[in-house]
This record gives C-alpha cells, sequence and structure tokens, in this order.
C-alpha cells in the first residue's frame, strides 16, 4: 500500500488577511451626500462612504429580523438603512424573504410554493427552470422583496442531510447551471437570488457546529464549482455563508474563501450575508455569535440576524475589536460599500427615491383582494408587560383574518384573553384559529352564545422581538369585544 502526505497549509490566513491592501477612506463627516446622488452619478461611492462615523457602519453589517417591521410583513430579514441615521443619508431598507422554494411570509400573505431544487434539477430543462423563476421575480417585485435567499445549491453528499431537497444534485455542474437559470429568471424583474450555502453545508444537525474537513482539490473541483458558475454566467450578486466550518475555520470569517477567491480569483462585486445566527472565529479560536469584527475582516459583509442594529442586541465584539486596532475603519468600509451597491441594485432603491416602476404599480393594483399585502401593518407594544388590541373594526365572517403586528421586548409565556360570543345555535361549533408568525398554536371552538359573552383564554409563547398574530374565523358568528395579552412567565427550557 503505497502512501503519501496529506497536503497542508503553509502560511498564516491571519496574516494575509491583516496585510490585505485595501484603503482608508479619509473620514469627512457629513457633507451632505445622499445615496441617491452616488446612484444619479453625482457623487461616488466613496465619497458617499467617508461621510459615515465607525457607529453608523456598524449598524449597516448587522441586519434585522425575523419579521422586522422595516420590511414586507412576515420576512426573514431587513438590512442597508436599519437605523434613522443610516436613513438620513437616503440608505433604504431592503427585504430578503426564504427561499429557497417560493416567498415565505410568516404574517400569513399568500405565495406560490415552488418545486423544490432536487424536483427541478430532475428535469435537466435551463430554459423551463428560467422561465418559472421569471415569474418567481415577479412575485417578489409585487410583494416588494429585494432576494430570495435561495437558490440552495450544495451538493447531495450524504443521503441524511436534511437540506438536501433544497438542493440540486450531487453534480457541480447541473448544480451551477440550474442556479445560473434561476437568478437569471429572477433577474428579468430587477430582483435577485441569495445563492447558499457557501461552501460545503452537508448536514443540518448540529449545523452550526460541524467541521467539514476536506482537501483544496475536493472544494475547488466539487464544492465551490457550482457557486462559481452561478456568480460567472448567473450574475450571482448576493451569497449566503454557511453555519459551519471548513478545516476548522467558521465560514462567516473565512477569508481565504470569501476573498481570496470568491472576490479575488472569480471578481465577484456583490454583498456576503451570514446563515442566520451563525458562528464566527479567528483562526485557531473558539466559534461564537459575538465574533463579528472576524466577519468584517474576511469580507463577509452581513450578519444575520440581530433583533435592533443599533443597540447591538447580539452583543457582538466590532467597538471593542475597534478600539484595540484589531478591526480597523478600512474594513467596516469595505463592507458598507458591498452592501451599498447591492441596495443601488435593488428595487428598494427606486422606490426609496419615488420612482416606482409603472409595472410594479400595476402589479400591486391587479392583485385579488385576498393576495393584497398590507406593507403598513402597525406594530403594538407591551406596557408593564399589559397590551390592549382593538378589535372595533374586526371583519370575523367566515374565512376572514385578524392580524396584529406585536413588539415584544422580553421572550416568554403570554397569556390571550378574548372576549367573545357567538351568534349562532347551541349545537353550532363555531372555530378560530391562532397563529404566531404563521405557526398555528392554539384553536377556540364554541356553540353559540346567544347575547351572552364569555372569556376565552390560551397561553403562547413568543421567542422574538417582532411577531404577527393573527385570528382566522372558520365560520361566520363570532363577535370580538376587545382582545388583551398579559405576560405570565419566562419560558421554561425544552429539556
Amino acid at each position: 500500500v503505497e502512501k503519501e502526505p496529506v497536503p497542508l497549509r503553509t502560511y498564516s490566513m491571519t496574516e494575509r488577511m491583516n496585510a490585505d491592501p485595501v484603503a482608508e477612506i479619509p473620514f469627512t463627516g457629513n457633507k451632505g451626500i445622499m445615496l441617491g446622488d452616488v446612484y444619479d452619478g453625482k457623487a461616488t461611492l466613496e465619497d458617499f462612504v467617508a461621510q459615515l462615523t465607525d457607529e453608523e457602519m456598524c449598524y449597516m453589517v448587522r441586519g434585522e429580523g425575523m419579521c422586522s417591521p422595516k420590511v414586507t410583513p412576515g420576512i426573514a430579514a431587513a438590512f442597508g438603512g436599519v437605523t434613522d441615521e443610516l436613513k438620513a443619508y437616503g440608505i433604504p431598507c431592503a427585504g430578503c424573504s426564504d427561499g429557497p422554494s417560493g416567498i415565505r411570509m410568516d404574517c400569513g400573505t399568500k405565495a406560490f410554493a415552488m418545486p423544490n431544487g432536487t424536483c427541478l434539477a430532475c428535469t435537466f430543462d435551463l430554459a423551463l427552470c428560467e422561465e418559472l423563476y421569471q415569474w418567481e421575480g415577479k412575485e417578489l417585485r409585487k410583494n416588494r422583496i429585494d432576494t430570495l435567499l435561495g437558490p440552495g445549491m450544495n451538493l447531495h453528499r450524504n443521503p441524511l442531510n436534511g437540506r438536501n431537497f433544497e438542493y440540486f444534485s450531487e453534480d457541480p455542474l447541473l448544480t451551477g447551471k440550474m442556479a445560473a437559470a434561476q437568478l437569471k429568471g429572477m433577474a428579468a424583474y430587477g430582483v435577485t437570488g441569495t445563492i447558499k450555502h457557501f461552501a460545503a453545508n452537508n448536514q443540518e444537525h448540529h449545523r452550526r457546529n460541524f467541521n467539514s474537513i476536506i482537501s483544496e482539490r475536493a472544494v475547488r473541483e466539487m464544492y465551490l464549482r457550482g457557486f462559481e458558475i452561478a456568480v460567472k454566467e448567473g450574475d450571482a450578486y448576493s451569497i449566503m455563508s454557511t453555519y459551519g466550518a471548513i478545516n476548522g475555520l467558521w465560514t462567516a470569517g473565512n477569508y481565504d474563501l470569501i476573498t481570496t477567491i470568491l472576490r479575488g480569483e472569480w471578481n465577484y462585486d456583490g454583498l456576503v450575508m451570514t446563515d442566520w445566527w451563525a458562528f464566527m472565529n479567528d483562526e485557531g479560536g473558539e466559534a461564537t455569535v459575538q465574533n463579528t469584527a472576524a466577519m468584517v475582516k474576511a469580507q463577509n459583509d452581513l450578519y444575520m440576524v440581530t433583533a435592533d442594529s443599533k443597540t447591538n442586541a447580539n452583543d457582538d465584539n466590532l467597538a471593542e475589536r475597534l478600539a484595540s486596532g484589531m478591526l480597523e475603519r478600512r474594513h467596516l468600509q469595505r463592507c458598507a460599500k458591498n452592501i451599498l451597491k447591492v441596495l443601488m441594485k435593488s428595487p428598494v432603491m427606486e422606490r426609496s427615491l419615488g420612482r416606482m416602476s409603472q409595472e410594479e404599480k400595476e402589479a400591486f393594483e391587479q392583485m385579488d383582494a385576498s393576495d393584497k399585502v398590507d406593507f403598513d401593518i402597525i406594530f403594538h407594544e407591551f406596557e408593564d408587560g399589559k397590551m390592549a388590541l382593538d378589535t372595533t373594526v374586526a371583519n370575523t365572517d367566515k374565512g376572514n383574518s385578524l392580524l396584529y403586528g406585536i413588539k415584544c421586548d422580553q421572550k416568554g409565556v403570554y397569556t390571550i384573553r378574548m372576549k367573545v360570543k357567538v351568534e349562532a345555535s347551541e349545537l353550532a361549533q363555531v372555530n378560530t384559529s391562532i397563529f404566531i408568525n404563521e405557526h398555528l398554536i392554539n384553536m377556540i371552538t364554541m356553540n353559540g352564545t346567544g347575547d351572552e359573552w364569555q372569556i376565552k383564554e390560551c397561553d403562547i409563547m413568543l421567542f422574538g422581538p417582532n411577531n404577527y398574530l393573527k385570528f382566522f374565523f372558520a365560520e361566520s358568528g363570532t363577535r370580538l369585544d376587545g382582545i388583551t395579552l398579559e405576560y405570565k412567565e419566562e419560558l421554561q427550557p425544552f429539556f
């Protein structure tokens, strides 16, 4: 049996990253340059970025979600102009939606479910796939969503990978071609997909902790080939890194993956975002959700997601590393430029300038009433752990829904109390279904009550800061006289 030594890396990736020649743009302070001026060719992107403080750029590299009220209700994240300071520069807030098999909106808005990636790849029909995703692009545009979080394009390397249904094939060529076709289809309507997960996402179980040990040859010839095709042939300009690590370095902070290969060798000129609540690490260090500085230095531009960008809800290390010199202003500027370039490619830029296309206006006006998206859902806030919801305009006839936006500062168990009566016979069974973020959490069944009002209550769990509470009325006859929410107790561990 003949053996040969395993090839090992002979350089320090940290030293390579620190030696990156990106230059700092001298700080000028606010000169009154708006992002719209850059978009219209009246100013350079460099002059615009020169105005931004370190703090403002730290805000920008933090995406917000899930269900952020700053973008289309119920989608996965918002990025760009996520604070008042950034919006004051004319930076719009773009929206991302899961993906990859159609639009997911956790407020209950309906959208088409697309065939999954494996099913589409079985057709080997690039033209048909592109045409299908033109329809997806139209639906994204109608719902004011700037990027679909897909296509998923990792390889089928393990039959037990829980994401296999999202991915196309075990073949990198077919994977790349199919992804490029989807991107071209969506581009016909001015939107795009965020190709994911970059790279080597081979398992879903313990997805944030796994470490894939792979040779450089296998990475380049197999795991990266599909992504390269999507970038070069599909003009991808939004990419999501993975949860896990390749050879001990978590991909969200992997400089060689994101800068040396993706941007340097493939000439990629878009943004890279993390997967949701991803880990990041320095070379040889522990992986955590707080090491956003490692992400920025690697040129993974955007951390997904945090509850609040300005207050640093994830307690990341950006300020600490800036103060110590381990992170420099030039690194933040580079990420800010990448994010801003993608915003200016997205439909949200023209909308923010009051230039919504006639096509988009008509698409929205032609929607059926049941498909209309309420882009201005009011978010209610708790006061001393209590909240009262107005029901005076509720339409409780059969098939209707009642939707509220709920902001929650404390995750926990909350009690919903409804003052309700049912105008139906004593033998009737009238159901009201209760959803949180489009997940059914309870169903209240009542018989006819005549003129008698009753108090019905149930407990719900709120995990995140932004939530959609929906009541669906399966039969007519329900009458409401107020709904209240009240904090009950902390969430208990599941195990």
